[in-house]
């Protein structure tokens, strides 16, 4: 501080020498300038007057009549005179005088001479410390007397003087810088005493300034900065100085100390969310409120969050300690808080107390002196709202660097604990629906597997029987392809409690999947299962819904039943078996239950369980494919006609294929969902073309060919193109193969479908729109696309009569296939009520069980086109 302020003085100091040296700089040029003017203007008089005198004496002689002799002595005498005073005296004749009277003796006319001849102006110069001046001698009338040949206003004659001033300019110049070193040294000393006057006032500001900064440790001692009494003794530097102490004050306000700010980095650190944070989120507070109060003076936290439908915990956390009597006061504030920001009454927030390590201070004893400070939190998704709070001593002298410090602290309790608790609840819901189904709550497929495992070990161990239920609910797709989804899901979570209720307490319920459910009946033999089922299906057959147009819908269940480890002691097994039972008991009729016939083998039900990674292995190395096929037969009779009398034309083929997995034939329909999400769909399709397309299928199949392919071979380039090519080299004619896909995954795409079918056609293939539903997609295909067959499903029909709004669609969807030329084909038959309803919708290409099973290609004769009915199989 000193050796700034030496430097201040000493630049005063150099400020006042420099301005001193200029202003004699400037007074000794501005005087040098005016003499040297002064003396030029003097010496230009002076010639003029001496030229005046001169050419007067000439002028008077030359009127008394002059001679040579005195002219020459005129001469004489005047440029004797210039030589004795530094003055030279010059007379030039003019060209008429010398024409009159004779040249005289004078020296050559220089530029100048002749310039005063030639304008008749007088000329002046000043050179090398010498002025010349050349006046033009000027004819006037009494001069013609004498010059005859000249005219008033000729110059005659030139009168040149030149002076040496010098001399003058050097003694006076001499004289000024004599004069100025005088004067020069006043302002100096001026400014020196001008420099040492600031230098005294501003010493003691600066002085105080230099002690107050010395003493400057933290933020809060700029308040002992002031210099609101210092009197410099210039109001400029004291209203400076006012200033000062201003932005120490804002600085105060806005500057961090180092303590906090390094605490603000570690509170950064406080929201990295941990696993450790997670299961022990009460130690991270406690570690919070002690690190806090290294830097500032809390006494205590709480926090309160109410998570999804979960009442809010209150959690108190005390640094120091407390009496009884500030403990109750402080509880009763927060719970007042709480309530009051979670609308809910006080008395139902009652704080949990923890206790710290003792800190050392004196204890909490009157709660006037401690104060609350909150913040809140609300989120929807998902749903918390919380509140947090610092216990603080009560004072109001806090800086606002404190108050933003706490404004942080809460930031940062709200942020992490928050998080917190809403991992904590999402954890339990994952939990939850790792095991559940989320629409109704009952026990997942994943959870039945474990469950359904741990029965077999336990039966085994313990040596007792249980019973394994498959139940599925019968035509549901019809309910929910009629009345929509949401009917649909309102249907299932009626009939999920209607079962739990008819099951046995601790028996095991649980949603396999879309409309299937299974359960597991632990202790229990063939008798208990036959009438847990009996129950379940009377309690099912009182279970009715109003659909959303006022119709009444009942329910059936078809229940497959296995007992297990009687019939295996597999799980898996045991599951096959009761699916089994499941698929005969719909068969017969629906509505009812089966369990396996003793006098049946069960080997073939509960094998070993094909795994994904079998599938695909086989798919990769090219296992052989075998193809079934199930006829679709054209009626030819009245609609009346009885079904044994029924006289039906083969027309076309469906493809059903098997695929070799571990020396086993598993059927396509079992595997295509895995096939298709791994990937492998194209190359299945393209392995299943490769078996169908032969000669001997052309020589045993005669009509259409209709072969299901999945929407992922849609996006292949080149299938249609070798497939074309197979078809050629086979000699089957390409008009004869028919491409179905499923309605609803056809319009995932419509951009990649619509060249897919262009193709197609352009191939001369034909294209059948397969499992269609009562909605708009069929008719958005029939509307774009050139489709060939449309297939509806026989249950569908059942429904048509009884459904406004199914039978409105068929309806118009029957009148606009004969507008279009579509052939309408009603699949799944396996009733003569739903053949029935089928020819009531005049619809004649049929497909199902009722007129033929699915068989190889062996069994199928080229000219087999009567069916093997249900009727001729009794008979």
């Amino acid at each position: 501080m000193g050796r700034w302020l030496r430097s201040i003085r000493l630049l005063i100091v150099g400020a006042a020498l420099a301005v001193s040296v200029l202003v004699a700089i400037a007074m000794y040029w501005a005087t040098t300038g005016v003499f040297e003017r002064t003396v030029r203007q003097s010496a230009v008089d002076m010639s003029a007057s001496l030229a005046d005198g001169t050419f007067n004496a000439m002028y008077q002689i030359m009127r008394q009549g002059w001679s040579r002799a005195q002219l020459d002595e005129f001469l004489k005498t005047i440029r004797a005179q210039g030589n004795d005073s530094s003055t030279r005296i010059e007379l030039y004749r003019g060209s008429k005088v010398i024409a009159l009277f004779g040249p005289i003796e004078q020296p050559d006319a220089d530029p100048l001479v002749l310039s005063a001849f030639a304008t008749g102006k007088t000329q002046t110069q000043m050179h090398d410390g010498m002025i010349r001046y050349d006046r033009p001698l000027i004819a006037e009338a009494q001069c013609i007397r004498c010059h005859t040949n000249a005219k008033v206003g000729n110059v005659l004659g030139v009168l040149s003087i030149t002076q040496s001033v010098g001399q003058i300019t050097t003694k006076a110049h001499n004289e000024l810088v004599n004069k100025l070193l005088i004067i020069m040294p006043i302002p100096l000393l001026a400014a020196l005493m001008i420099a040492l006057l600031l230098g005294r006032r501003m010493g003691r500001s600066i002085a105080s300034l230099k002690n107050s900064i010395s003493y400057l440790d933290r933020v809060e001692d700029l308040a002992h900065i002031r210099f609101s009494d210092a009197h410099t003794g210039f109001s400029e530097l004291d209203d400076v100085l006012i200033e000062v102490d201003s932005l120490t004050d804002k600085v105060r306000h806005l500057a961090v100390d180092r303590d906090l700010l390094e605490f603000e980095i570690r509170l950064l650190e406080r929201f990295v969310i941990t696993s450790d944070v997670v299961r022990d989120w009460r130690r991270y507070v406690r570690d919070l409120l002690k690190e806090i109060n290294t830097v500032q003076t809390v006494h205590g936290v709480f926090t309160a969050f109410a998570v999804g439908d979960r009442p809010a915990n209150v959690e108190m956390f005390w640094f120091d300690a407390i009496n009884e009597t500030v403990a109750a006061t402080m509880s009763q504030r927060v719970q007042q808080i709480v309530g009051e920001t979670l609308g809910q009454v006080a008395t139902d927030f009652v704080p949990r107390q923890h206790s710290l390590d003792p800190s050392g201070r004196p204890t909490l004893d009157n709660a006037r002196h401690l104060d609350l400070r909150t913040k809140e939190i609300t989120m929807d998704n998902p749903s918390i709202h919380g509140l947090v709070g610092l216990i603080l001593p009560n004072t109001q002298n806090q800086s606002q660097v404190e108050r933003l410090l706490i404004e942080s602290i809460l930031s940062t309790m709200l942020n992490v604990v928050g998080s917190v608790r809403a991992i904590e609840k999402h954890t339990e819901d994952l939990e939850f629906y790792a095991t559940r189904d989320p629409l109704t709550q009952m026990y997942n497929q994943r959870m039945f597997w474990s469950l359904l495992d741990y029965e077999m070990g336990r039966a085994q161990r313990h040596g007792y029987s249980f019973g394994l239920f498959v139940i599925d609910i019968d035509d549901f797709k019809a309910v929910n392809d009629s009345f929509g989804h949401t009917f649909g899901d309102t249907f299932l979570c009626k009939v999920s409690e209607c079962l739990n209720d008819a099951l046995r307490t601790g028996d095991i319920l649980a949603r396999y999947g879309g409309d299937e459910f299974t359960a597991i009946l632990p202790e229990a033999g063939e008798k208990e299962c036959t009438m847990v089922a009996e129950r379940l299906l009377a309690r099912i057959r009182n279970l009715s819904m109003k659909t959303p147009d006022g119709h009444t819908v009942g329910v059936s269940l078809s229940i497959g039943i296995a007992i297990g480890p009687t019939h295996t002691d597999s799980a898996r097994g045991l599951f096959a078996i009761a699916d089994a039972q499941m698929y005969r008991a719909k068969l017969a009729g629906k509505n009812q239950f089966a369990l396996p016939n003793p006098e049946e083998p069960l080997a073939d039900l509960h094998d070993k369980p094909i795994e994904d990674q079998d599938i695909l292995e086989a798919l990769t190395e090219g296992q052989p494919t075998r193809i079934f096929f199930q006829p679709i037969f054209a009626i030819g009779d009245a609609v009346d006609e009885p079904l044994k009398n029924l006289l039906l034309e083969r027309v076309a083929m469906e493809v059903l294929a098997q695929l070799n997995i571990g020396d086993r034939w598993v059927m396509a329909r079992d595997f295509l969902g895995m096939v298709e999400r791994r990937g492998q769909a194209e190359t299945f399709d393209r392995q299943l073309m490769k078996t169908l397309i032969s000669p001997q299928v052309a020589t045993h199949c005669n009509g259409l060919i209709f072969v299901n392919i999945s929407p992922r071979t849609v996006r292949a380039k080149s299938f249609l193109a070798d497939v074309a090519h197979l078809m050629d080299t086979a000699g089957m004619a390409r008009s004869r193969l028919v491409f179905e896909l499923n309605e609803r995954e056809s319009l995932a795409d419509l951009n990649l479908f619509d060249r897919f079918i262009e193709e197609l056609h352009g191939f001369d293939f034909k294209f059948a729109i397969d499992q269609t539903t009562p909605g708009h997609w069929i008719f958005q295909h029939l509307r774009r696309h050139t489709v060939d067959y449309v297939k509806i499903n026989a249950d569908w029909l059942t429904n048509r009569s009884q459904i406004a709004r199914d039978r409105a669609f068929i309806d118009s969807l029957l009148g606009l296939a004969r507008a279009l030329s579509v052939t309408i084909i009603a699949q799944e038959i396996q009733t003569p009520e739903q053949l029935s309803a089928v020819r009531m919708a005049g619809i004649s290409w049929v497909q199902g069980p009722l007129f033929a099973q699915e068989m190889p290609l062996a069994e199928l004769s080229p000219t087999d086109d009567e069916p093997t009915t249900e009727s001729d199989t009794a008979t």
